[in-house]
């Protein structure tokens, strides 16, 4: 634990004079809300990074995602900065769900990369944005919703909640899907809560987002990746590949997964 703390405090230190945020001070955007930084070991804060903006679950938080070694060294082995966005009462606003309303979520992360573009010198052909759960209904949003300045996304075990969009305005972006087959919380057929909410379906909403660019019905390739199960896209007009990644496992994150599927976001991103 030590180590890891001299390790963000290093990282603090490679900061500028202007850039008053890192691993152990949140970044402040007004009364929007804050965000949190950890950059990889060893880069020098002048050379161009990419932004790995990952977005926590319900009842987590920016600081437990920056103390999550798995996640970080996962981030940091891709070659990206670790951005932390935090939400409000440790969740998110998304639209049907429980938290509806909060915050104009789309417009919060907008705001943490205009605000992170600032201080740091952000390579946009490498801002990635992933989550897990109802982070990952937000990062559905954004892949929908955004203004384009995402290259790729990665969501985690959430997709949107009901009533789910029909079709998306924002520019048509890679996006990788995982999901496990067991799970409980966010199923794969979604389901209701307290008879107020419901949860969005995953394969209704990766064909939404298939359709949306221009993929064509059965031009896939199945693939394992360790333990996920892969449905890669091989055909969108858009050129902006939909996968979608099933495990065997319940609602949970593992960082290995960024890892068993680097060669495609490299590739998407390249």
């Amino acid at each position: 634990m030590h180590l890891r703390l001299l390790f963000l405090a290093m990282a603090l230190a490679w900061c500028s004079p202007s850039q008053a945020c890192g691993p152990m001070q949140p970044c402040q955007i007004g009364e929007r809300g804050e965000y949190r930084v950890y950059p990889p070991p060893g880069w020098d804060g002048r050379t161009p990074i990419g932004a790995f903006v990952f977005i926590h679950g319900h009842r987590s938080s920016a600081s437990e995602m920056l103390n999550y070694k798995e996640l970080t060294d996962a981030v940091h082995a891709l070659g990206f900065m670790l951005v932390a966005p935090q939400g409000l009462g440790e969740s998110w606003g998304t639209p049907g769900s429980p938290g509806e309303g909060k915050r104009d979520e789309v417009a919060f992360i907008n705001a943490v990369i205009d605000d992170l573009e600032k201080s740091f010198p952000i390579d946009r052909k490498r801002l990635v944005a992933s989550g897990f759960s109802q982070g990952s209904a937000v990062v559905w949003e954004i892949a929908c919703k955004g203004d384009g300045r995402f290259a790729a996304f990665l969501p985690i075990a959430g997709v949107w909640w009901q009533p789910m969009p029909k079709t998306c305005t924002a520019p048509p972006r890679p996006l990788l899907h995982i999901h496990g087959i067991a799970d409980s919380v966010m199923p794969i057929g979604g389901r209701s809560l307290r008879d107020r909410w419901k949860q969005g379906d995953v394969s209704i909403a990766v064909a939404t987002m298939r359709v949306y660019n221009g993929c064509l019905p059965g031009a896939s390739r199945h693939e394992q990746r360790g333990e996920l199960t892969c449905a890669f896209e091989t055909a969108c007009e858009s050129r902006k590949p939909v996968a979608l990644c099933l495990h065997p496992g319940d609602h949970h994150t593992n960082p290995a997964w960024f890892m068993q599927v680097k060669d495609w976001l490299e590739a998407v991103l390249n």
